[in-house]
C-alpha cells in the first residue's frame, strides 16, 4: 500500500469521526431520557414509536464515533440504548427459529450484532447470551433460507454479511463456516450485474438494500481481506459500480448509501482508485441533501434514524479500524 494512500485513509478517518459524531449528537437529542421506554431511539423527529433496529444502529455509529474520536461522548446513550434492547427483546426477537417470526426478526438480529461489532465498552453477561443468541438464530435461519431473493429487511446478503463479519471478529470458526457456506450457495464468487440495473419495488412500503452491494460485503466478509477477494474485486466487480447517483423510486438515499459502503470497503481491500472515485461521487451527493449530519430516506424526507445508519455506514466504509 502507497504512503499516499495511507496518508488518504489516515485523513478520512480523522474527518470521518467528525462527521459521526455530528450524526450522533443529532439521534442523541431525540433518545427518549425517561419513562417505560428510555433508551428508545424513536425512527424521526417526533415519533415516539419504539424502533428496536433503530435503536441498535444509534449504537453502532455512536460507538463508532467514540472509537474514532476517542472520546466517550456518547456512553450514557450507549448504556441506556443497550438497556431498552434488553428490556425489549423478547418483544422483537423469538426465542426459537426466525421463520416464524415477522420478516423484521432477521434483520432485528443483524443489528444486533452490528452494535455489539462497534461497541466494545461493556462487558455484561446478560448482553454477551442476547449476542450469542442472535447469532445463532440467524445462523440457523441461513442455513434453512431457501427464497433468496429478498429485499429490505429481508435482504439475506445483509444478514449474511453481518453474520459473518461478527463471527470473524468473535474468532468462531464454526459460524465462520455457517457463513461461508451461506454465501458460496447464494452468490459464489461470480461477477454481479452492474449496480444500477437492480431491479426496484414500486409497491412495497421499503426499498432500501442495495442487494448488489450487500453481495458484494458479503462475500468480502465471508472469504476475509485476502490477494484473491482483492483480485475478485478489480477484475469482476469494478465494472459493475455506479459512477453516479443511481435515481430509485423508493428510499434511493439510503439504497446509494448502501452501495458506497460496499465501494468504500471494496477500496480499502482492492487499491483500485476506480471504486474510491465512485464511492466519493456517491457520498457527495448524499452529504448535499444531509442535514445536521443526518438523513432522510429520499428526497422530501427529513432526518431518520435507519437512512443516516446507513450514511454512516457510507462514511465510515473507508476507516481500517
Amino acid at each position: 500500500m502507497s504512503g499516499g494512500r495511507d496518508e488518504k485513509l489516515k485523513s478520512w478517518g480523522l474527518e470521518a469521526g467528525r462527521r459521526l459524531v455530528r450524526a450522533g449528537e443529532t439521534l442523541a437529542a431525540r433518545q427518549a431520557s425517561s419513562g417505560t421506554v428510555q433508551g428508545n431511539v424513536p425512527p424521526w423527529p417526533g415519533s415516539a414509536d419504539l424502533d428496536f433496529h433503530g435503536t441498535l444502529a444509534a449504537i453502532w455509529l455512536w460507538a463508532r464515533a467514540q472509537r474514532m474520536t476517542n472520546e466517550d461522548r456518547f456512553a450514557v446513550n450507549i448504556a441506556s440504548a443497550w438497556t431498552f434492547v434488553e428490556s425489549a427483546w423478547r418483544r422483537f426477537i423469538p426465542v426459537e427459529a426466525l421463520a416464524a417470526a415477522s420478516d423484521e426478526a432477521p434483520y432485528d438480529c443483524a443489528l444486533v450484532l452490528r452494535a455489539a461489532l462497534a461497541d466494545t465498552s461493556r462487558s455484561s453477561t446478560e448482553r454477551g447470551d442476547l449476542v450469542a443468541a442472535a447469532a445463532r438464530l440467524l445462523s440457523v435461519y441461513l442455513s434453512d433460507l431457501e427464497d433468496l431473493s429478498g429485499r429490505e429487511f429481508r435482504d439475506p446478503a445483509f444478514l449474511a454479511w453481518s453474520l459473518a463479519d461478527h463471527a470473524r471478529e468473535r474468532g468462531d470458526r464454526g459460524l465462520v463456516a455457517s457463513a461461508r457456506r451461506f454465501v458460496d450457495r447464494a452468490f459464489g464468487m461470480k461477477a454481479p450485474p452492474p449496480f444500477a440495473a437492480e431491479p426496484s419495488v414500486n409497491d412495497g412500503l421499503f426499498d432500501f438494500s442495495s442487494t448488489t452491494a450487500t453481495r458484494v460485503l458479503s462475500v468480502l466478509a465471508a472469504e476475509g481481506a485476502t490477494p484473491f477477494v482483492g483480485a475478485w474485486l478489480r477484475e469482476r466487480v469494478v465494472t459493475a459500480v455506479p459512477r453516479t447517483f443511481t435515481v430509485r423510486p423508493r428510499d434511493e438515499n439510503v439504497w446509494n448509501a448502501c452501495a458506497a459502503i460496499a465501494l468504500g470497503r471494496a477500496y480499502v481491500i482492492a487499491t483500485d482508485a476506480e471504486f474510491f472515485d465512485a464511492h466519493q461521487a456517491l457520498l457527495a451527493e448524499l452529504d448535499d441533501r444531509a442535514e445536521g449530519g443526518t438523513i432522510g430516506r429520499q428526497p422530501g424526507f427529513s432526518s431518520e434514524t435507519l437512512p443516516t445508519f446507513y450514511y454512516a455506514m457510507a462514511i465510515d466504509a473507508l476507516v481500517k479500524a
